[in-house]
């Protein structure tokens, strides 16, 4: 507990289990509170539960129910990330201290551990492993418990605890992810999202004029996008959501009209928590944020020199508090004047902001962690939109906001280059090691693909590369590209990768080290094959259809983009020798195909 080790006084053991309880005084005969804590261990037929009950007069921070476990024969362990970007991952066990959040796999020699949280309303959950060097050994410990940011007091259970063993590994995770989703009801029943955000190209100079031409646009090349969504760019300052400045002068609801009646749903961009220093918001209601320790509001991010974010004069932003009554009063507001005006999908950006432990910050309602501060928002929010709206979690935490959200950012933002701040490394870590949880949780959205052959830094081999991952992922398709005035060739790419049905990849060697990236569709007419060279170096891959597809006779096409007509021939291996950042996309079925290949879907 914070920290610190407890001594157990009691320990009872029976065919079903263990229960341990543990006294927080030094001195138990003097301790006239009682604290306690109680630890139970119960066996399943397939699992271990681990229960905690806790009595303290003063709270705590942090407990974790078992810490600085010893871990035989451990090897790596798949952690996962806290939300946007990671970093998710297989790393071998060393000393360096690897954090993961709401659950962990434990890779060993022979086999692999699973453990895990189902609920996640109230509390968030961490794991830590690392190996320790000590005098006589070099044991690999690892920690498990629950944050409560001092908001506790009195009687109170904390969410189970979960441990499963399992052969494989990856199955063990994404059955994980399933018993974690089936607790918070996760919300998967949405078509597979196909969208267009105005940010990765005109970023906060889309305005009227462009929304006019990009949706007649669109309409005349007949791409059937289901949204149309408007993103940063049309307040004077962030968080007077409901002012609109010079770009829509006669406010989002003309907007709205002008997507719906091209025959397209809406969508607006929203950073409910973050509120600029000049806004109305702050200058009429500075109670209405919170404050650090010294009662000072809480900067979150300043922007003092060129570019300014957003195009705003804001220079301190700070977060607003929810729990305070009047402040939630505005959101609801806020969310419902919007979704009144027309807007069906609400992109909700930089949610981590409000994830500040409530133990570190002053808040209206101090006994209120930040996961139920954040929860109480995205309700709201989802009681307004009710079960048609689309709700696209962003910078966010995960574990939180399963049942929340329909979708979900998994990666940094993109931009029209390879490398640099906002280049692909970031969506090429965190698209493979997510995707476990990927339609089970919500539908991943690694960000935006970019197809422009104009304003760009990628080469045609690069995007082609980066669009075909971002499908065959199966989440999330996004792009933010004037469609109507891309290349021919790149409009023939758009409708090649445009979402069918709802899938589920196979990422075939994901924990074997391998460099190259690949992925693998079983699909009733034939299978799909994606392999990708994410390095700075050729590399020669070589595939077996029947190791990756079963035995028997296939016949493949490699897909090329300027092929008039495909030709499936006899192979058992692939063999090739991959560029930096180029890919192959393979076809492969029982029978002979002719048939031109538009769609990777439909074929």
């Amino acid at each position: 507990m914070d920290g610190e080790p407890i001594r157990p006084v009691k320990v009872l053991v029976d065919e079903d289990g263990a229960c341990a309880q543990f006294l927080l005084s030094a001195n138990p005969l003097q301790d006239s509170s009682n604290d306690h804590i109680t630890i139970s261990i119960q066996n399943t037929p397939d699992r271990i539960c681990i229960s905690t009950q806790c009595s303290l007069a003063e709270g705590a921070h942090d407990i974790a129910p078992f810490g600085r476990a010893v871990v035989s024969e451990a090897t790596h362990i798949y952690a996962q990330g806290f939300g946007m970007e990671g970093p998710s991952g297989y790393f071998p066990v060393s000393q360096e201290a690897r954090y993961s959040h709401g659950l962990v796999g434990i890779r060993g020699t022979s086999t692999s551990l699973v453990c895990y949280a189902t609920d996640h309303r109230h509390f968030s959950a961490r794991f830590l492993m690392q190996k320790h060097t000590e005098l006589f050994s070099s044991p690999t410990v690892f920690s498990g418990g629950f944050n409560l940011e001092n908001t506790r007091t009195g009687s109170f259970t904390l969410p189970d605890l979960w441990l499963e063993e399992h052969t494989d590994l990856l199955t063990g995770m994404r059955q994980a992810a399933e018993r974690i989703a089936e607790d918070m009801g996760a919300r998967t029943d949405k078509d597979p999202a196909f969208h267009w955000c105005s940010w990765y190209y005109l970023y906060e100079n889309m305005d009227m004029d462009h929304l006019r031409d990009y949706t007649a646009g669109f309409r005349s090349e007949g791409i059937d996008f289901s949204t149309i969504q408007i993103d940063a760019g049309y307040t004077p300052h962030i968080g007077d959501w409901l002012i609109t400045n010079h770009r829509y002068p006669n406010g989002l609801g003309e907007a709205a009209d002008i997507i719906r009646a091209a025959d397209y749903k809406a969508g607006i961009w929203i950073a409910p928590f973050a509120v600029g220093d000049q806004s109305q918001l702050y200058q009429n209601h500075p109670d209405w944020v919170v404050r650090d320790r010294d009662g000072r509001p809480f900067v979150q991010f300043g922007s003092y020199a060129e570019p300014k974010i957003w195009g705003n004069t804001d220079c301190d932003y700070y977060v607003l508090d929810a729990t305070h009554p009047e402040a939630m009063a505005y959101l609801k507001q806020v969310f419902t004047s919007l979704y009144e005006a027309g807007f069906s999908l609400f992109k909700i950006d930089f949610l981590l902001w409000t994830m500040m432990d409530s133990g570190e910050v002053r808040r209206f309602d101090p006994s209120m962690t930040s996961v139920e501060i954040i929860r109480s928002v995205l309700q709201m929010v989802r009681e307004i939109v009710g079960e048609e709206g689309y709700i696209l979690g962003s910078i966010a935490p995960f574990m939180p906001l399963v049942g929340l959200v329909d979708g979900m950012r998994i990666a940094g933002d993109v931009g029209a280059q390879w490398s640099d701040t906002y280049g692909p490394v970031n969506l090429l870590q965190e698209l493979p090691y997510d995707n476990y949880f990927n339609n089970i949780f919500w539908q991943n959205d690694p960000d935006s693909v970019l197809l422009r052959d104009f304003g760009s830094d990628i080469n045609e081999a690069e995007v082609q590369s980066l669009a075909l991952i971002q499908a065959l992922s199966g989440g999330v398709i996004t792009t933010s590209d004037p469609i109507h005035r891309i290349s021919p060739a790149r409009k023939k790419l758009l409708a090649l990768i445009r979402p069918g049905e709802r899938v589920c990849p196979t990422f075939f060697g994901l924990l074997d080290g391998r460099e190259e990236i690949c992925i693998g569709h079983q699909l009733p007419q034939g299978n799909l094959l994606f392999v990708m060279n994410p390095t700075d170096h050729p590399i020669q891959i070589c595939v077996s259809l029947a190791d990756y597809f079963g035995e028997g006779e296939w016949y493949y096409y490699h897909w090329q983009a300027s092929d008039e007509r495909c030709s499936f021939e006899k192979k058992e291996y692939i063999m090739e020798e991959l560029q930096p950042h180029h890919s192959l996309l393979g076809f492969a079925a029982r029978e002979k195909r002719t048939a031109v290949i538009t769609n990777i879907w439909e074929w």
